[in-house]
């Protein structure tokens, strides 16, 4: 049987990190990726926090699978980590990236969709300045105009949205 692997996609304050943990509580195996930026907090999960040294060496490695270069920071997951994980939280340049580099993964994607006024206040919510929340949502909307995926779920309530989602998991992995 393929493997599936559950791609996570959204804009910014859609919730993918929290549908993420879910899934982590849950007990599935959700890859954290690599990011060259610093912690928005001391406890931030979601991400593992490298330097530009060993972002280079992963690249130097061909150990680099998933890649997307967001606000000048690199975002990447390695070849390791993909095998051996249930869900990701990824961006639409990190999909593609992904799908041409690992051909022997069945991978299911799933868009949270959030009007842009919710995930503005979300944004605010977990500390961004109005700017930065501001250039986010202007950024979503030419990094996401060509995104395709296989399922679309509104994440207005958190519980109902994640149990849609543990569903299409179990759909697509039976």
């Amino acid at each position: 049987m393929t493997k599936t692997v559950l791609l996570l996609v959204g804009k910014s304050g859609s919730g993918k990190t929290e549908i993420a943990n879910l899934f982590r509580l849950r007990g599935y195996d959700v890859l954290q990726s690599y990011t060259t930026r610093k912690p928005r907090s001391e406890d931030e999960w979601g991400h593992l926090f490298c330097s530009e040294e060993e972002y280079k060496q992963f690249k130097d490695n061909g150990e680099i699978v998933a890649y997307t270069l967001f606000d000048g920071y690199h975002y990447f997951s390695t070849k390791a980590q993909i095998y051996n994980t249930d869900v990701y939280v990824v961006d639409p340049d990190g999909v593609d990236y992904l799908k041409e580099q690992v051909q022997d993964i069945k991978f299911v994607t799933v868009y949270l969709n959030v009007n842009s006024d919710e995930r503005y206040k979300r944004m605010l919510q977990r500390g961004d300045s109005e700017e930065k929340a501001h250039q986010r949502l202007v950024n979503d909307e030419f990094k996401f105009i060509n995104l395709t995926f296989d399922y679309a779920v509104a994440n207005y309530d958190l519980s109902i949205a994640f149990e849609l989602i543990e569903y299409i998991m179990e759909l697509e992995t039976t």
